[in-house]
């Protein structure tokens, strides 16, 4: 059975609504571009302030049925509005069970040819997360150094690093020195694909890497 998970909330296990359709918009680029007088063209700066492309919110749409009797639907209304309606929740659709929408969502409830209708409506981020973080354990030999690669996906991230010793993280030839403890070292930044880092220490420790990623589907 297709349905949607709204928060923690199973919309057919949970409610026992059917799933009719459902609608997830594009994140449209957020593109800018200036006019030049008397030349050809434009002038692109789309990614002249973060030099990256960024995106827009998707718009999203999930319409349902009411298969119960009608005298049961009053109870189901009240528990779904109170989930839903104008909550910031996150969304899973059948397409990409193993990633969700960060939404603000609003529900409305209409009688239709003698069917229960709800229709949710939904403003999401442009990225689809992975249901858990990214993690990756790296363990140094004692008195050396070595070199992880880490593959993020479409949206920026900064990583979080957990060490057992004082550690020196190396990434794009900016060495930082950090203590036992867990960091977030806001100038390192994992972009799209293949993020190298080199750590180093003077004695055997461990380094937890975690960063969630986020795909544009």
């Amino acid at each position: 059975m297709n349905q949607i998970k709204f928060g923690t909330k199973l919309s057919y296990d949970d409610w026992g609504i059917i799933l009719n359709s459902f609608k997830v918009g594009e994140a449209e680029v957020k593109s800018a571009f200036v006019d030049i007088p008397f030349g050809d063209g434009a002038l692109d700066l789309t990614e002249s302030l973060t030099g990256k492309v960024t995106y827009g919110n998707r718009d999203c749409e999930f319409i349902f049925t009411f298969p119960q009797p009608r005298s049961g639907w009053e109870t189901i209304k009240r528990d779904i509005m109170q989930t839903i309606h104008g909550k910031k929740l996150n969304i899973t659709t059948p397409d990409a069970p193993d990633c969700y929408l960060i939404a603000r969502c609003s529900a409305s409830f209409e009688i239709k040819d003698r069917l229960g209708v709800l229709k949710v409506k939904a403003i999401t981020e442009p990225y689809f997360y992975k249901n858990a973080p990214t993690q990756k354990t790296t363990v140094i030999p004692a008195g050396g150094s070595i070199v992880v690669n880490f593959t993020n996906a479409s949206k920026s991230v900064i990583p979080t690093f957990t060490v057992n010793a004082t550690t020196t993280i190396t990434f794009k030839g900016t060495p930082h020195i950090v203590n036992a403890g867990t960091h977030k070292l806001t100038d390192i930044i994992f972009t799209y694909g293949a993020n190298s880092v080199t750590f180093a220490g003077t004695s055997t420790k461990t380094i937890i890497t975690t960063y969630q990623e986020g795909e544009l589907y």
